[in-house]
Formats: structure tokens, C-alpha cells, sequence
């Protein structure tokens, strides 16, 4: 199957940045930014959030326009300005949030580009039978072995639906990969897939650009390291001759180290904010675990073992099969988010774009509306009243931008976090997290771990569900590992390592 049209035969240059810059209203986002990229290498960039990361990929992929400088494309002699001039010139984007059509099969989205230009001839949605072959071929290649051609879309989970995306790599001839953190909804299994395509692609002379916040894999697969701060290139960096430390340093502009891991309290003699007996929900099945106040437990596993049923479940996101679920001893049935919160269970979502906040809301609007009856009388809202706390909710999350701001403008850390704000301002008893930091950058990552220590602080009882083991390890008293929709395994976190949850998690195989 081939990954890439042929290579220009010229200098290994495969695309040159120039004194670029980009300005947006009231914003500059790039400030004099020159880099090369060079075919057969992986380029990392990496930044806290409001860097410039994505916008120098987007300019580079003619989402978007510089404001001055210049973009050169090897191979390709006119100015990359659109996505059409991107694909001419032989360049794949992947974003975070996967292009996928719902009510598309599986097979359509994966031929998605090639469908859209079929011409007026014919349906533009028949795939010739010969690709059959060459679909599944891209499906086993991204991991993607359960999986139909004939499968919807929307029926994908989020991992899964960004492996999709990412097997149209094997069917869109490129000669440059952006992938704009497209690891940030894929689980550490299906991140071993990401790496062999990737070194698929190096080995095929693609210069790939690797935009992540994870230091663990742009170690594994970067080949330099570009680092953006504040809209301004630092330095650029062979892998091998740095570190995560400086890398980190160079990003944020100080120091920032890992979290030690949190010892364990007694909770000895205390009742436990939840109790959860003989739980099935979607994959799940018979889960029994408690919650006490102030404790944090991490629920581990991999992709499809049911870590998301349980979460969802317990907070009204998903019918529960059987079972029963206790918060201070009193059982709650929820049928909804809604309802819930009325008994005290707030949850953050995965998928924080689609189920996190409304798009065309500002963060004011965001952030009080799971209370609006505090900011109300009878009925009519007191927008004063509900100023006043937006401005102290932004000031103690540290979310960039006011009220006035559209959460879909501002990064993903950012959206996050006023996520949280909405969530914690109802009071819960109990905080439901399904991936908190997924797409999100390191000093990001450290404030949201911050928010959960100080919840736990306040005797509040914290479910942490991640994909990242060492995330789980760093903020967890106790973290559970479900396997195949059972829970196998319990560990505290201070007397065990990343090798200890991935064992259990995939059955005794390292």
C-alpha cells in the first residue's frame, strides 16, 4: 500500500518556514517564527497552551494565512493558501478533533478525501469494490482489527474514531504529515500503532510534524524538537541530546517537575462518599469499590475495558444493567447528568468539545450554567451577581481571556479548565473525571492536578479515569484496573509503577 507520492528529487528540505508571523484580533500568535523540515525525519513542536503550536501547523497546511514571512513547500511552486493548494502539494493534515461523519460508514470516512472530489458523474459515496482490500489492509495498519467497513461512525469511540482518521494515511498519497496531537484521545496500546505508522512514514521519506504536549512519545518518535514560546521560537533541539527536563524548562520558562506520588490517608472508621456493588454497565460487569471523602481513585485500563461505562454510569451518562450505586449510603438511580448533580455527582466528560461546553457560549455563560438558580430570583437572573463570580472563577482557574470570551476560541487546557469551574461551582459530593487532561499541555496538566488535590482537600470524593498510568500514579491514593469489564486488580499508588498497572491491564504481558 503506499503511503506517499513519490519524493521531489531536490534537497532534502521538504518545507521551509520564513520570518513568519500571525496576527489575530487583539493576538499575535506567531512572532518571527524560520524553520525547516526535512523529508524521512519527525519534527516535534512542542509549547504550553497559547504557543502557536497549532497555528504554525494550520499556516503550514494552508488552514490559515501568515501576516507576513513566507511558507515553501519543496516540490510545489506556488504558495500553499488552502487546503485544496495542501493536498496539491502533497500535505496530510490530522487534527485533534478527527473528521468523522457519523452517519458515514466506516469505509466512507476512511476514503473521505478521495469521495469528496469523485466527480458529477456518479454517487460520490460509491468506493469501487477493489478497495475492499486496501480498506481493511489501512484498518489492520492503525490497530483497528474488531472494526467493520460497513460500521457508522458515530458507533466509534473517541480513540477509536481518531485511528480512523489516522488510517486515511494509508490510502491519501503525502509527502508531508502534520499530526496536530492526534495521540491525545488514543489509549497506550493503540499509541504502539501510531509509532510504527509513523516510522512507516519515516522510513517512506514523509517529513512528519509531531505536535504534542506528551513528552513520553515525542521522545519515542521525534527526531528534533521545536519549541515555541509565547509565539517565539526558542530552540530547536536534536532528541537525543536533550531531555524532557530542559525541553520543559524551554517550554513553560521554569522548571516544572512531576508531582510526587500522594500517600494514602487512613479512612479507617470514615463512611465513604460512594459505594458501588455489583455494577454492570455496557462492557462492565459486576464492579465493587468504594469512594471516601478525600480520597482520589484512579480507574485504569485499556481501550474497550469498560474504565468509561463505569464512570458514565455512576453519573447518569449511561443506563445501568444492574446494581446499585450509594452516595452517603443513600442509593441513587440517575437517568440523567441533570439529575445527577441534584444528588450531588458532578462528571467531566471525555470528549469535552462535544459533551464539555456549548460551542457559541462565552465562559461566563459556560460556567454558570449548571447554576444559574444561585445568580437567580424568581425567576430572572441577575447578571451582576453572575459577573462578579465569572471574574473570581477566572482569576482562580487561571483561564485566559474574561467572561466575554467564546470558550471554542480558547486552548484546550483552557476549555478544560473552565469545564471544571462549571462542574466544582455546583458543589458536588462527588467528581467524576473521564480523561481530564487528554490534548492538554504540561503546565495546564499541573494546574488541573492542583484542582484535584485541592477537591480532595475538601473532603470531596474523586474518581480519576485515565489512560496514562503514570498520570494515575502521580495524583491517585488507589488507583483500580479493570480488564475485559472486570475490575482485576488494586493498587496504592505510592507501592507501585507504571509496569504494575500495564501488567494487570493486559493480563500479565508486557
Amino acid at each position: 500500500m503506499t503511503t506517499s507520492v513519490p519524493a521531489p528529487a531536490s534537497p532534502a528540505v521538504a518545507f521551509s518556514v520564513a520570518g513568519v508571523s500571525k496576527d489575530f484580533p487583539g493576538v499575535r500568535a506567531l512572532e518571527d517564527v524560520s524553520l525547516a523540515g526535512y523529508r524521512g525525519e519527525v519534527l516535534a513542536i512542542c509549547g504550553a497552551n497559547g504557543a502557536g503550536k497549532s497555528t504554525l501547523a494550520r499556516l503550514i497546511s494552508g488552514q490559515s494565512a501568515p501576516s507576513t514571512g513566507r511558507i515553501k513547500i519543496s516540490g510545489y511552486d506556488k504558495e500553499v493558501t488552502s487546503p485544496a493548494d495542501a493536498d496539491d502539494a502533497g500535505i496530510l493534515f490530522m487534527h485533534q478533533e478527527p473528521v468523522i461523519v457519523d452517519e458515514f460508514t466506516v469505509e466512507e470516512n476512511l476514503w473521505l478525501k478521495q469521495l469528496s472530489s469523485a466527480g458529477k458523474n456518479r454517487s460520490w459515496r460509491v468506493i469501487p469494490k477493489r478497495r475492499r482490500e486496501e480498506s481493511l489492509e489501512a484498518l489492520r495498519t492503525v490497530g483497528m482489527h474488531e472494526v467493520t467497513l460497513g460500521q457508522l461512525g458515530k458507533t466509534l469511540t473517541p480513540g477509536l474514531r481518531q485511528m480512523l482518521a489516522l488510517g486515511r494515511t494509508q490510502v491519501t498519497p503525502h509527502r508531508i504529515l502534520i499530526l496536530d496531537e492526534t495521540t491525545a484521545s488514543t489509549t497506550e496500546e493503540h499509541f504502539k500503532d501510531v509509532e510504527a505508522l509513523v516510522e512507516r512514514e519515516r522510513a517512506a521519506g514523509t517529513c512528519v510534524i509531531f505536535v504534542s504536549h506528551r513528552m513520553p512519545e515525542v521522545f519515542a518518535m521525534a527526531d528534533r524538537i521545536a519549541i515555541l514560546r509565547n509565539g517565539r521560537l526558542i530552540e530547536v533541539l536534536k532528541a537525543k541530546e536533550t531531555n524532557r527536563e530542559e525541553v520543559v524548562t524551554l517550554m513553560v520558562g521554569e522548571a516544572v517537575r512531576a508531582l510526587e506520588a500522594v500517600p494514602t490517608p487512613s479512612f479507617a472508621g470514615i463512611d465513604p462518599v460512594l459505594e458501588v456493588s455489583g455494577l454492570c454497565s455496557g462492557s462492565a460487569r459486576d464492579i465493587n469499590f468504594t469512594v471516601h471523602p478525600g480520597e482520589i481513585v484512579g480507574i485504569y485500563g485499556l481501550v474497550g475495558s469498560g474504565r468509561s461505562s463505569i464512570a458514565r454510569s455512576i453519573s447518569g451518562h449511561q443506563n445501568r444493567d444492574s446494581g446499585t450505586v450509594k452516595l452517603y449510603g443513600q442509593e441513587v438511580s440517575p437517568k440523567s447528568p441533570g439529575a445527577a448533580l441534584k444528588n450531588g455527582i458532578a462528571y467531566l466528560a471525555e470528549d469535552r468539545r462535544r459533551e464539555g461546553f456549548v460551542k457559541d457560549f462565552s465562559n461566563g455563560d459556560n460556567m454558570t450554567l449548571a447554576t444559574l438558580g444561585q445568580y437567580s430570583k424568581f425567576g430572572v437572573l441577575n447578571p451582576q451577581q453572575e459577573r462578579r463570580r465569572v471574574d473570581e472563577l477566572i482569576e482562580r482557574y487561571k483561564v485566559k481571556g474574561d467572561g466575554k470570551t467564546l470558550t471554542r476560541s480558547l486552548s484546550g487546557g483552557n476549555q478544560q479548565k473552565v469545564c471544571l469551574a462549571k462542574w466544582i461551582e455546583a458543589k458536588p459530593n462527588l467528581v467524576v473525571l473521564d480523561e481530564p487532561t487528554k490534548g492538554i499541555d504540561i503546565g495546564s496538566r499541573l494546574n488541573i492536578y492542583q484542582i484535584v488535590h485541592e477537591l480532595a482537600d475538601e473532603q470531596k470524593g474523586v474518581v480519576v479515569v485515565s489512560s496514562e498510568a503514570e498520570e494515575l500514579l502521580m495524583i491517585c491514593h488507589r488507583i483500580l484496573v479493570i480488564r475485559d469489564g472486570e475490575l482485576v486488580d488494586e493498587f496504592q499508588s505510592t507501592e507501585s509503577n507504571t509496569d504494575d498497572l500495564m501488567r494487570a491491564a493486559l493480563g500479565g504481558e508486557l
